[in-house]
């Protein structure tokens, strides 16, 4: 990960892919200049996977509903083959156990529409180690491990 001397302090850049145009939208980039973003408009998951590991990716955004690829799917793909990734997912309504299981519990965060503005935020979270998950949804992840049901 590159570092730059910037006011006296280290900047660790953060290698941000998105999967969709309107997510760079969200981002100002004159105001986060720790954030190294790069846009990739692949046809198959195998294309996504070569640019994410190409553009040695830290964090991976990715709109929920993609005409060319399931995400759910590329975000298992991902942990499974780049597991220096972290997946964040767009999404247009508050996530559930189900969507997040379908995910292989991958995704590190979910961006819903009233979050927007704390998309960049949720990049670094995630980068840090953390998750970006509602509070419901780790509610009811703790419900289903308690009861075993892992699906």
């Amino acid at each position: 990960m590159a570092t730059h001397q910037h006011d006296s302090q280290d900047i660790r850049m953060i290698n941000v892919v998105v999967l969709g145009r309107s997510i760079t939208n969200l981002i100002n980039l004159a105001e986060h200049n720790d954030l190294n973003i790069k846009v990739i408009e692949p046809h198959t998951i195998d294309d996504a996977l070569l640019a994410i590991k190409a553009a040695e990716t830290d964090v991976t955004v990715l709109e929920q509903h993609n005409e060319q690829i399931n995400t759910d799917i590329l975000c298992l793909v991902l942990a499974t083959n780049y597991p220096l990734n972290q997946t964040i997912i767009l999404s247009d309504k508050v996530p559930d156990f189900e969507q997040l299981k379908a995910t292989g519990f991958r995704a590190r965060g979910y961006i819903t529409p009233p979050q927007h503005d704390k998309l960049v935020k949720a990049i670094r979270a995630v980068h840090d180690g953390e998750a970006w998950l509602p509070r419901r949804l780790v509610a009811d992840m703790l419900n289903h491990f308690a009861a075993g049901d892992l699906g």
